[in-house]
């Protein structure tokens, strides 16, 4: 593949995510709890999305959720490919609702990138993704698709954050805890994983 069709491939694929970010952001902004599906929620004639030179087609459901519990957010998101569903999950405490809206944001750009990450391993075949879901978390974190999601999530965020890809890794494993569960030598490994990884 030439450089030209490789930054033309990365701009459609940065279109897709901010388009997906800012649809999730205006529900955020409008709603407070539910289970919503766009782009049929912004736009009722569409029911799925079909972005021009993006191979493949999707629907995204988004599930918000309070939670007062906790005192930001916290963001999950899967990929289901038999159904071509991209389903982000985000709880949210209200009372900090429009103070987390800008990490959110970056939360958002980072989790979607590895999503549609997952798509491009798919369609074009380059990873394995018929594999059963791995339950061991450093297991699941060391696997090669998930390697290449991770890298292609995590320099999206350093990228629109303008932080060292190194810093935006450390950090996430620091701040996802209860999401990786993964201990501390594990922690370790999977970021040296990760930063090998990119090179």
């Amino acid at each position: 593949m030439n450089l030209k069709k490789i930054l033309l491939e990365d701009g459609r694929r940065r279109e897709v995510i901010r388009t997906l970010v800012k649809d999730i952001i205006k529900v955020y902004k409008s709603e407070d709890e539910g289970e919503f599906y766009l782009p049929n929620y912004s736009d009722e004639d569409k029911d799925i999305y079909d972005f021009p030179n993006f191979e493949y087609d999707f629907v995204l459901e988004l599930i918000l959720t309070v939670d007062n519990s906790i005192e930001g957010f916290k963001v999950d998101s899967s990929f289901y490919r038999e159904d071509g569903i991209i389903t982000v999950e985000i709880d949210y405490n209200p009372d900090n609702k429009n103070q987390i809206t800008y990490d959110l944001v970056g939360e958002l750009n980072e989790i979607l990138a590895h999503e549609i990450r997952h798509i491009d391993q798919m369609v074009k075949g380059t990873h394995n993704l018929d594999v059963p879901e791995e339950e061991d978390p450093y297991k699941y974190y060391t696997q090669d698709h998930e390697l290449d999601a991770q890298v292609f999530g995590f320099k999206r965020l350093s990228k629109i954050t303008n932080t060292p890809f190194e810093v935006v890794v450390k950090r996430w494993f620091q701040t996802h805890k209860d999401v990786h569960k993964l201990n501390d030598e594990q922690t370790k490994d999977v970021i040296n994983k990760i930063l090998s990884y990119r090179k």
